[in-house]
């Protein structure tokens, strides 16, 4: 079955859950990382990293791994949902940022962070959830999306910004709000022209 793994030493509790349960569901299918990959859109490397408890591990990684193995993905999702909220309220703790109000963002980076916040407030629900109020509007948030979205790999449009303020309870006499945001955030910044002056020069 391979070498032996590294012993899992994260201070995250739910983090060192996950990577032992997926380690567990590993050993239970008789699987080494490279039979595991032959089964999943991921490499070894990466299946291994997921279980190493190091990080939180993207969510389709785990649910990749948890299909491959013939785990149950909810119980894999539970988990890694437990372990992204008590990561989001440790790197709460150690920025003690003031985050700025929907009405006030300016650019993108201020957006992802009161959209992160909006959805720590909703306890971090499972995409699957968040996905399931989205289509009883109408409305599509892929979980692809919104796991690239959550670790800032991918820049959100308007529409998924409406749909997952809704998904998140954001009352829709306010989620235009939100759509304003996004407009803002967009927007190129000008820059004031070196030398120039308030007062408009002499």
């Amino acid at each position: 079955m391979g070498r032996r793994e590294n012993p899992i030493g994260t201070p995250n509790r739910s983090l060192a859950l996950l990577a032992s349960w997926l380690r567990t569901t590993r050993r239970e299918a008789g699987l080494t990382y490279a039979r595991l990959a032959e089964r999943t859109p991921y490499s070894a490397a990466t299946l291994a990293r997921a279980a190493s408890g190091r990080s939180v591990p993207n969510l389709e990684v785990v649910l990749a791994f948890a299909q491959g193995c013939r785990g149950d993905v909810h119980v894999a999702e539970r988990y890694w949902t437990w372990a992204f909220r008590e990561r989001a309220q440790e790197n709460d703790g150690r920025r003690r940022t003031r985050t700025v109000h929907i009405s006030l963002v300016r650019d993108l980076s201020e957006l992802h962070e009161a959209m992160l916040v909006l959805y720590r407030r909703q306890g971090a629900p499972p995409y699957r959830e968040l996905d399931s109020r989205a289509r009883s509007r109408g409305e599509r948030i892929p979980r692809s999306t919104l796991g690239r979205f959550l670790n800032r790999a991918t820049v959100p449009s308007r529409e998924f910004v409406l749909a997952f303020s809704r998904a998140c309870g954001v009352a829709d006499s306010d989620v235009e709000m939100w759509g304003q945001a996004w407009d803002r955030a967009k927007r190129p910044r000008r820059s004031r022209p070196r030398g120039a002056h308030m007062d408009g020069g002499r």
